[in-house]
């Protein structure tokens, strides 16, 4: 079984209410930013790497950093997800906020679309995105 590591990042704007997510050409789906950790390359360098690649913007991931203040910061979640039968990502799953210019760039070689939307656009039955996705955002909005 093929196992890759990834990062998962839920990019929310506290002020709007607001996630920013990508309409993933290979899934036809509403995601949040995210991809495979590089060699070399440690998650939270990833994270923040694949969100600037996938929408121009730089973030700061939000978290804990325990027990002491130069590990890493503590991911909402490790998250398996099995894309196929010999392939799995586990994913680091992080909250982040936008820093600096706010200006979306989008990646067109990966994604056919990029938007900000509420939990409750997110939340409709005919979004087209994930149940995971659709948990995390209300689970975000409600406690950061």
């Amino acid at each position: 079984m093929r196992q890759h590591f990834c990062v998962s990042v839920y990019v929310y704007d506290k002020n709007s209410s607001k996630f920013l997510l990508v309409k993933h050409k290979k899934l036809g789906k509403w995601v949040q930013p995210g991809g495979h950790i590089e060699p070399d390359e440690n998650q939270e360098e990833a994270a923040v790497r694949e969100v600037f690649e996938e929408t121009g913007l730089t973030v700061r991931l939000i978290g804990d950093r325990k027990p002491r203040e130069s590990d890493f910061i503590l991911p909402l979640a490790i998250q398996k997800n099995i894309v196929k039968d010999d392939h799995i990502h586990i994913d680091f799953v992080y909250v982040a906020k936008v820093v600096g210019d706010t200006k979306l760039v989008q990646n067109v070689e990966e994604t056919d679309d990029i938007s900000w939307f509420t939990v409750e656009e997110i939340s409709k039955d005919t979004f087209e995105t994930f149940d995971d996705v659709k948990e995390w955002v209300k689970y975000i909005k409600e406690n950061y």
